[in-house]
């Protein structure tokens, strides 16, 4: 099959264009029936496998991405991500996975045509530090009300000169911040030092049927069409005493679940997603955003301890290492929370939710209930698995 785009076989981006979409869906669907069919072999139902979700959206659906920012000794842009093994920067012009807008938008602000940029680039594939450029770029999208949000990563830049760029661009709906990489940032794309700089301070980005006020460093899925789907699935349909939502960010699993539950505990270790979840203006009044790591809230919280006895639900969305040992082992021991009888896991890596189920389903506790995958990234091998578990 010809490729849908002139860069995916340099570009690290995307691994699939090459391939027929249908069977980009099945191969990830036999891939997590194959790593997680093994846990529940002891499983009465004839099927916990329920049918991969396609994006209705293949193409034109990331509505965040994160690019480098290059040029060589004469000044010439690369706007792109790394060729595969490489420092090497590709320049794609017209990403055909990106919105459209968020193409028109680097294009307006970063090209070539664009003369009044407050710095060079950075030269990726040179050794050592280099100052006082340009280094990363990180764009949120919302296609519902045309808003974005941009993040210049810079490597000492004056800041006076990034603000007067920014409000010569910025307006209401385009929000920028800066954000300041030093030399131990090496591997960092933003780092903890993230200022405003011009346009809206949060931007209202649509989440299913939600609207959220966010700052930029808040995280949200990618996939604006598929995105009110998977988080229905998620949510959508709980109901019981107390929830626990785990790495849940902002709060989107939390705001779609709560009017099920007497309480809700939203628990996340980003400030900015905390503080994004509280100012929201229809937050639930059963919801508790609480700032802390799981481990913290878990073992320490004092209104968790009070409430632990009435959890009913819990749901897990960790980064792609997953959860600890000692989050698994306080989930596999049925003595910390003596109601809890459903559990929703919530992955992007295969291999860490197979490790992490495996201690939990050995517990004797839990059983894999349903398994749906949700293609929340087209033309790439990665997938997005929702496991439910109920008591054994």
């Amino acid at each position: 099959m010809k490729s849908l785009c002139s860069y995916a076989r340099t570009c690290s981006g995307c691994s699939s264009l090459q391939v027929a979409y249908p069977k980009q869906l099945r191969d990830k669907a036999l891939r997590v029936r194959k790593a997680l069919s093994p846990l529940v072999q002891n499983n009465p139902d004839s099927d916990v496998f329920a049918d991969i979700a396609a994006s209705p959206a293949p193409l034109g659906y990331r509505a965040s991405t994160k690019l480098c920012l290059d040029e060589d000794n004469f000044g010439q842009r690369r706007i792109g991500l790394y060729q595969q093994q490489s420092k090497t920067v590709v320049d794609i012009p017209e990403c055909p996975v990106h919105h459209p807008a968020i193409n028109k938008l680097i294009a307006k602000l970063f090209s070539s045509r664009a003369p009044d940029l407050p710095a060079p680039f950075y030269q990726h594939s040179k050794r050592g530090f280099q100052s006082e450029r340009l280094k990363f770029l990180t764009v949120r999208y919302s296609p519902s009300n045309q808003a974005a949000a941009i993040i210049l990563s810079h490597t000492g830049v004056d800041i006076a000169v990034l603000k007067k760029w920014a409000a010569a661009h910025s307006d209401k709906k385009l929000s920028i911040y800066a954000s300041q990489l030093n030399k131990a940032d090496d591997t960092r794309i933003i780092s903890a030092d993230v200022q405003y700089l011009g346009g809206p301070e949060r931007v209202p980005f649509a989440i299913g049927e939600r609207y959220f006020d966010l700052s930029p460093l808040a995280f949200f899925q990618a996939n604006y069409s598929l995105n009110g789907a998977f988080i229905k699935h998620i949510a959508g349909d709980l109901s019981g005493d107390v929830l626990v939502d785990l790495y849940g960010g902002f709060g989107a699993y939390s705001f779609e679940a709560a009017p099920g539950f007497s309480r809700t505990y939203l628990v996340d270790g980003n400030q900015d997603a905390i503080a994004a979840a509280k100012t929201q203006p229809h937050s639930p009044d059963n919801l508790v955003a609480v700032h802390a790591s799981v481990e913290d809230f878990l073992m320490r919280h004092p209104g968790f301890n009070k409430d632990n006895p009435k959890v009913t639900h819990i749901i897990v969305n960790p980064p792609r290492t997953g959860i600890s040992p000692k989050v698994s082992g306080f989930l596999a021991n049925p003595t910390k929370l003596p109601r809890l009888r459903y559990l929703t896991y919530v992955s992007c890596n295969i291999e860490t939710l197979a490790r992490d189920l495996k201690v939990l389903t050995k517990s004797g506790r839990w059983r894999l209930e349903q398994v749906k995958a949700f293609d929340m990234f087209p033309q790439t091998e990665h997938v997005e698995v929702v496991v439910k578990l109920k008591m054994g």
